[in-house]
Parts: structure tokens; sequence; C-alpha cells
């Protein structure tokens, strides 16, 4: 894979994962924003993405595994550095790739002026021809086919890993926006506490992915025997090696607490939003986006609650790369952005 010197790269920086867009070739890479580093050494880098993550429960104590992004905002702008150069050269087949190239990074709309110094800081670090920020609702608008030049208001839902970002945007601009500090880890840690409260067991943070993924769902009805999986992990009395059966109505009763979190947010995001605005979205419906969107039965419960329309693309965890991408890749584009704010030159 290679990429020109006038190529646009997108890449969304999430909690969760790391999704790279190429102007050429469409997304190519997604790995776990994960960073495997020595306990007292921070800087001996062992491992990034998948194969960091691989090691998740199974690292010596001389190892531990960082995620330099949380809630949507780095917290380690060395080890941001180093993912995100890692996981680039990985994704475009040679070192130093970004080089010759325009790059575009997602940025949170909750950021503070703190964090996004942080991001600006590993951003730039990576040694890019040119390089922008941009707000993560507004790429994944675009990256799904939103139109949003229009002076018509559209409510963009991005779910990502550990934030979810209502926006309403309008003229290329975020008229009206809401973070919550939740996302699809809160469903996963939801999981974990459940099985251990009620089932005895104690599972990892990749087993309950694998749960919420395979078997979860945001429907209340309609759950069948026949689903049931079966589950390793340590009991909880005796600490050794244990067995049980877990069912699709198991997962859901963990994961109903986050899941109407994040349904009241969404539905108070839509209350507050300014009367005119709101004709335009109950007319053109809400666009959900970010890999959490996936929960089986979401977008129809959110459908129903709201009554008005939800619509999700084929691939929503590519929205916010395949923004950014496009912003990287057409000047006029995001020319449009940097006036209404909504992308940074830096």
């Amino acid at each position: 894979m290679g990429v020109f010197s006038s190529g646009g790269v997108g890449i969304d920086l999430g909690s969760a994962n790391v999704t790279i867009f190429l102007e050429s070739e469409g997304v190519v890479l997604r790995e776990p924003s994960y960073v495997l580093s020595l306990r007292d050494e921070p800087d001996s880098v062992l491992a990034c993405g998948r194969d960091a993550r691989q090691m998740l429960g199974r690292t010596p104590r001389a190892a531990v595994l960082v995620s330099p992004v949380m809630d949507g905002a780095v917290g380690d702008i060395e080890l941001a550095t180093t993912l995100l150069r890692t996981l680039s050269e990985k994704a475009i087949g040679r070192r130093r790739a970004l080089d010759r190239t325009r790059v575009v990074v997602s940025m949170g709309l909750g950021v503070t002026r703190v964090e996004r110094a942080a991001l600006r800081e590993a951003v730039k670090a990576l040694g890019a021809r040119r390089a922008a920020l941009i707000r993560s609702s507004v790429a994944a608008a675009v990256g799904a086919g939103v139109s949003i030049s229009e002076p018509k208001g559209v409510m963009v839902v991005n779910i990502g890993g550990s934030t979810t970002e209502v926006a309403v945007i309008s003229m290329d601009g975020v008229v009206a926006s809401r973070t919550a500090r939740t996302g699809g880890m809160a469903l996963d840690e939801a999981i974990i506490r459940y099985i251990r409260n009620e089932k005895g067991l104690v599972i990892g943070q990749r087993t309950a992915e694998d749960l919420k993924i395979d078997i979860g769902s945001a429907k209340e009805a309609g759950f069948t025997e026949a689903e049931d999986v079966l589950l390793r992990g340590r009991d909880v009395r005796t600490g050794k090696p244990a067995t049980i059966s877990i069912s699709q109505r198991d997962v859901h009763k963990a994961i109903l607490p986050p899941l109407q979190t994040l349904l009241e947010n969404i539905r108070e995001a839509f209350e507050n939003t300014p009367p005119e605005l709101a004709a335009d979205i109950l007319e053109r419906g809400i666009y959900l986006s970010g890999g959490g969107a996936r929960l089986e039965g979401l977008r129809e419960r959110l459908s129903e609650m709201l009554g008005m329309p939800v619509h999700m693309g084929e691939s929503p965890e590519d929205d916010v790369a395949a923004g950014a991408g496009a912003a990287a890749a057409d000047e006029r584009l995001a020319s449009r952005l940097a006036q209404s704010g909504c992308l940074i030159e830096l």
C-alpha cells in the first residue's frame, strides 16, 4: 500500500479503537487504542494496537497496558504519538508513513483547551506535510454521506467507546451539542459487574465485549433460550476456573442501566434543541454513528422512543475516519469546515 504526496489520510482517534482511512483505498486499519509498555519505563513501548490488546490480562507484572486516549481526549502525548505513528506505518506499509501526506484527525466535541493542546502536540509530532483536527460528529456526518451544508438542522449521534456525542449540525457547523461520558465500554463494564454479582463469575473486559457483540441487544422482548452461550471465567468464591451458561436475556439485563442512561441523554439533547431545528430533525430523522451504534435493536428502540426515523449506514464505525479522510482529500470541504470552526489547521 502507498500514498502519493497529495494523498489524504483520515484518522479516527478513539478511546476504543484507532481507524485509518486512505483517500485511494478507504478504511485500511482498525485496531484497539492500546499501548503495552514497561511499568517502570513508560517510554519503553513493547506493542501497540491489536498486538497489545491480545496481551490484555496476560501481561507480566513488569508490563502495563495503557490507553493513551480516554473519554475522547489524549491523556499521554508521547504514547498517543507512538500509537498513531506505529499504526500509520502498519496501515501504509512504510516508515515515516505520514511525511508526505495531509492528515486530518478526529477531535471530540467536549474536549477542553488543555486536551485540545495535547491532541495538537501528538498530531504535530507525526511530521505530516499538513495536519488538521476535525470535530468527530461533523466528520461522522460527512463520512455517512449526510448533507450538512444546507440551512437545515440534522442530528448526529456518535456512540464511541467511552463517550457519546449528540450534535445538531447546520451549514457545516455545530449549532448545539451534548457530550455524555458513556459509550460501548460502559456496557462492557456493566456486563462484568452483572456476571460477577449475579452469576458469581469473574470475567475480563475482552470476554464482556465479545458477549455484547455476539448476543447483546437493546430489545426488551424476543429472547430465545437457544442463544445461550457457555462462559468461562474464575469462580468468585473458590477462585478456581468455572463455566456457566449465559443467555441473551442476562446480557440485556446487564446492559440495561447504562443503555437507559444513553437513551435518556439522546432524548434530553433533542428536547433542548431550538424549535426551528427540531422541526428539521423530525423531518430528516437522526443519524447513528460509531461502533456503539451496532448494538442489536438500538436503532429501532431509539426510533420508537423518539417517534422519528433513525438512520444508520452499513459501517457506522467507519464514519468518522471516512469523514476525516474526505476533509483531508477535498480542499473545498476543508475550507468550509474551517470557516465554521469545525476544522482546525495545525
